[in-house]
């Protein structure tokens, strides 16, 4: 499966826009992403682990309302995800 980023989140995986991992669930993802950008977790999740409010994540251009560590994922899936921007 294949994780993309943009924005604010790519100085967090070292500028990578696309990350390849294999993975069946959302969690082991976000474990072997946080193994290889530690930096990522705290800006991805809350302390209790969940995806942070200010995030989205879409699987191959769905929205998906409330991943959690068990969203399964496919080899062939593709992981998007944006941040709200806040200013004025």
């Amino acid at each position: 499966m294949v994780i993309r980023f943009s924005g604010l989140l790519l100085r967090f995986v070292d500028y990578q826009r696309t990350v390849t991992l294999p993975a069946c669930t959302l969690g082991e993802a976000l474990a072997l992403l946080e193994s290889s950008h530690p930096r990522l977790r705290p800006v991805l999740q809350d302390n209790t682990g969940r995806l942070r409010g200010t995030h989205r994540m879409f699987v191959n251009g769905e929205l998906v309302p409330r991943p959690t560590d068990a969203t399964p994922l496919d080899d062939n899936d593709e992981v998007e995800f944006l941040t709200a921007i806040a200013g004025g």
